[in-house]
């Protein structure tokens, strides 16, 4: 998602729901400590319940590396390729459920 397309978005919760907090933030990579990413977020309240919104900037993820073992009982892991010149971005959307967020699907927001 672009500059422009995100400020849409923000714009048009901001004006059909109001947004309760914003903010942004650096997060280490989970799988690639080395690396960062910067995070926009936007919190706001629809039907009662909390929602946040992320937009994650970061190193464009280019191939996921399956290694498996031939060994019974031994697991599988996925190693991620990241491009440290390209930059790529995602948004997450989180719905609060008692004190954890949980992972939405953004189409379900419907504005």
């Amino acid at each position: 998602m672009n500059d422009n397309a995100w400020e849409r978005l923000t714009d048009a919760i901001d004006i059909k729901l109001g947004i309760t907090s914003h903010g942004k933030e650096e997060r280490k990579l989970e799988d690639r400590p080395d690396l960062t990413a910067k995070v926009a977020y936007i919190c706001f309240e629809r039907n009662g319940e909390q929602y946040k919104l992320e937009r994650i900037t970061g190193p464009a993820l280019v191939d996921r590396k399956t290694h498996y073992s031939h060994r019974p009982g031994e697991a599988n892991r996925i190693e991620n390729v990241y491009d440290t010149n390209e930059i790529g971005h995602r948004v997450v959307l989180y719905k609060q459920t008692g004190d954890e967020w949980e992972q939405q699907d953004v189409s379900s927001l419907e504005l």
